[in-house]
């Protein structure tokens, strides 16, 4: 499954990436989004994008870009500190 099809409040790791550009693929690794990493889906938009949050950090995303990164469910929640 892909990040967009994520339920909020879910925690989800992240499995990989399928990002057309390698610009956008450098820029998720260097926020933090890479193999093996835990995301909480905070918001989500029926046909927007969607906030994340990655250890204390918020970051809103673009509907294509969640629409790349392949994930794998966890877990309903998570502790607020990671």
């Amino acid at each position: 499954m892909t990040l967009i099809d994520g339920e909020k409040n879910g925690v989800y790791l992240v499995k990989g990436m399928n990002v057309e550009q390698s610009v956008f693929q450098m820029r998720l690794k260097s926020i933090g989004v890479t193999d093996g990493s835990h995301i909480k889906v905070i918001g989500k938009k029926e046909h927007g994008g969607l906030i994340i949050q990655l250890g204390k950090k918020q970051i809103a995303l673009c509907r294509n870009l969640a629409s790349g990164i392949i994930v794998e469910f966890e877990k309903k929640e998570f502790s607020e500190v990671m």
